[in-house]
């Protein structure tokens, strides 16, 4: 998440209040100024030095596709002699222990994120197509999963889950090894009287930190639960001092409770089970809801997200539109985010949770009834789309979402004094990019302009389905990219490479002239989608609205569908599914794009295809269950479940050393299988 260069003091919310506008000029500035750079640029012409031919013709060479991957993996300390899986917070010895020169000689990257128990790998360069070794995705992702583990302290496990069953339930961490680091201490010192009226500055350190701890909520004593401190977010479930270090952590989790003028409210609708109890209490104050209070309990989630270098801005636009429409069905597709607290829950993903976790809206700006009404948190599916193709009739955009109206006129203003040409697409898009506020200001960066940071602190911190991406700085050779960020991370590198070589296979259809391709529809359609994309079951049980006539450019014709329709076609032939499209596209890409290479590649890819689209089909035909099914099915089934939706402890590490053993390949699972034949 985010960017970890700038290290110092923040302000919060209320002395950024000061900055917000004059930030937010400022960014709309450097993206300006980003697109007098690069408005022109097209991939071709920045590409030659990354092929093996130079000499490539120039409509060969546009096609090639740059692309990566990111994803994050908790880390998970077993103890088996107590029955126990707890999230091990302690992790910042690994990044110390690791010097930047070793960092350099890995072929993936080691970051940090939101949790401290969390690291995120991504390559340390891109994947290249059209012509490539798509085993390549595999062989990286597993040689990332296992370099890392191998660095890890015994009785560690990376594992690749979405969210951790038991976060806010107790004690769910191992011993912090640390108090409160110092730059939450120079933070809340520096605060604590402006906020709260009393000096702390002369304080004695571990008295002040004392101070700053209490007793959080548990609903059963089957450990010893230790005080917590809730200074930034006020939770009743959640330690702050498991929060990722970097002072823009603790800052975001502070700021938006600010903003929003209370703690954020996660509910996530119970499963009533035989003996599920419903009444209200401290720990659960909203009956047949699963209630969490904390940014941690979304952000603290992993995902996979993958990333695709356009052709140019033009093309990312459409690009960004068209995975805009495929995202909610994405999410269902990789479902795997069952349990929550302890609790398991009715939905199958973790979207609505991160969008109710960094909900920074005012009670106000919640309210629909008022005219400041916002009908989205800032982690959201999109809600404009900005393409000015002629596939995107007026008919899409409509969702009526409200715009910084005055960012806008500013926008309009310099771009006529810098003489940049700005569409009325485009500039809505920034319109509603900055209805939002900087969330993350640091004090000694506010008056700095040489980069593009003031943007990226608005875009980085607007989490949406899909993310059009502008070159990182002002002289970049990396052009206009788009982020795809709703698939949930799997359990095993085979699955996460198939979902994201499955992506690729249909972002491929936009590389070329050879067939058209037309996913547009009604946002408000996209959005009711999203909305079903998270209910138990959705793979198999849900229907989608689909465009059916997605080989014309005319008004869309939409079906409601099931995945395996949308993706396989209709059993009367009427309907190809995405998977047809694929088919009709990738021999003519393939033969033209490996005509001077090995045969025996284009033969491995193909391969390597089919078992993707196997193992796509064997999960919307239901022959494999999600991993949200699997871990639901897990817990029901376990002896020591009582039929009252909780997930002990002692479930809780039954469920995690299973799916390690799965992991590592000690145990067989029909559900989890060797995707690859490599």
């Amino acid at each position: 998440m985010g960017y970890l260069n700038d290290k110092g003091v923040t302000y919060d919310y209320f002395e950024s209040l000061a900055f917000q506008q004059m930030l937010k000029e400022k960014g709309i500035v450097q993206f300006l100024s980003l697109l007098k750079i690069f408005g022109k640029f097209q991939l071709h012409e920045h590409q030659f030095e990354h092929l093996s031919d130079p000499n490539l013709k120039q409509v060969q060479t546009k096609m090639q596709l740059f692309w990566g991957d990111e994803f994050e993996g908790h880390v998970i300390k077993l103890y088996d002699d107590q029955k126990l899986a707890l999230l091990n917070p302690n992790t910042s010895g690994l990044f110390q222990s690791l010097g930047e020169e070793q960092q350099k000689k890995l072929p993936f990257v080691i970051l940090p994120e939101f949790g401290a128990w969390m690291i995120e790998l991504t390559p340390n360069k891109p994947y290249q197509c059209m012509c490539f070794n798509f085993d390549q995705v595999l062989i990286n992702m597993r040689k990332r999963i296992q370099t890392l583990q191998s660095y890890l302290p015994q009785g560690n496990q990376y594992l690749l889950i979405p969210v951790y069953p038991m976060m806010g339930v107790g004690r769910f961490t191992t011993t912090v090894e640390s108090d409160l680091t110092a730059s939450m201490i120079e933070k809340i010192r520096s605060q604590t009287s402006y906020i709260e009226g009393t000096p702390t500055l002369q304080q004695d350190e571990k008295q002040f930190q004392n101070e700053k701890l209490i007793q959080p909520a548990t609903p059963y004593k089957e450990l010893p639960v230790e005080p917590i401190c809730n200074y930034f977010s006020q939770s009743i479930y959640f330690d702050d001092r498991i929060i990722n270090p970097h002072p823009r952590y603790s800052t975001l989790a502070q700021n938006i409770r600010l903003r929003r003028g209370s703690k954020v409210e996660i509910k996530i609708p119970l499963y009533i089970d035989q003996n599920t109890n419903v009444e209200q209490s401290e720990y659960e104050p909203n009956p047949g809801f699963i209630t969490m209070d904390h940014m941690g309990f979304g952000m603290g989630n992993c995902a996979l997200q993958t990333t695709y270098l356009s052709i140019d801005i033009d093309h990312a636009r459409l690009l960004y539109d068209q995975l805009a429409v495929l995202a909610p069905l994405f999410a269902a597709l990789t479902a795997g985010s069952p349990i929550y607290k302890g609790k398991l829950s009715n939905w199958d993903t973790k979207w609505d949770c991160l969008e109710m976790s960094v909900d920074c809206r005012s009670e106000y700006e919640r309210n629909p009834k008022n005219p400041n009404y916002i009908p989205k948190s800032r982690y959201s599916s999109i809600s404009y789309f900005i393409s000015n193709d002629k596939m995107n009739l007026e008919e899409y955009n409509d969702l009526n979402f409200p715009a910084n109206e005055e960012i806008m006129q500013f926008a309009k203003q310099k771009a006529k004094e810098m003489e940049i040409p700005l569409d009325d697409k485009l500039l809505r898009h920034l319109g509603i990019l900055f209805l939002r506020d900087n969330m993350v200001m640091f004090k000694d960066k506010i008056h700095i302009d040489d980069n593009t940071a003031h943007f990226e602190a608005i875009q980085s911190s607007n989490w949406n389905s899909v993310r059009f991406k502008p070159p990182p700085s002002y002289n970049s050779k990396i052009g206009w990219r788009v982020e795809f960020r709703t698939m949930e991370i799997q359990l095993t590198a085979e699955e996460n490479a198939a979902w994201s070589i499955m992506i690729l296979m249909i972002v491929r259809l936009f590389f070329t002239n050879l067939i058209p391709v037309n996913f547009y529809m009604p946002l408000s359609l996209v959005d009711e989608n999203m909305r079903r994309s998270k209910e138990k079951g959705a793979i198999l049980n849900q229907k989608f609205f689909f465009r059916t006539n997605f080989q014309e450019y005319g008004p869309a014709v939409i079906e409601e569908l099931s995945l395996k329709e949308i993706f396989f076609g209709k059993q009367d032939g009427s309907f190809i599914g995405i998977i047809g499209l694929i088919y009709q596209n990738r021999n003519i890409v393939s033969k033209q794009q490996c005509a001077q290479k090995e045969e025996y590649i284009y033969q491995k890819n193909k391969k390597l295809q089919d078992e993707v689209i196997e193992f796509v089909k064997s999960k919307v035909y239901g022959n494999t269950k999600t991993l949200a099914t699997w871990m639901r099915d897990f817990v029901i089934s376990h002896p020591n479940y009582n039929k009252d939706s909780i997930v002990t402890h002692e479930i809780n590490y039954d469920l995690i050393k299973t799916l390690t053993s799965i992991k590592d390949r000690q145990k067989e699972d029909p559900h989890f299988p060797l995707i690859f034949s490599m």
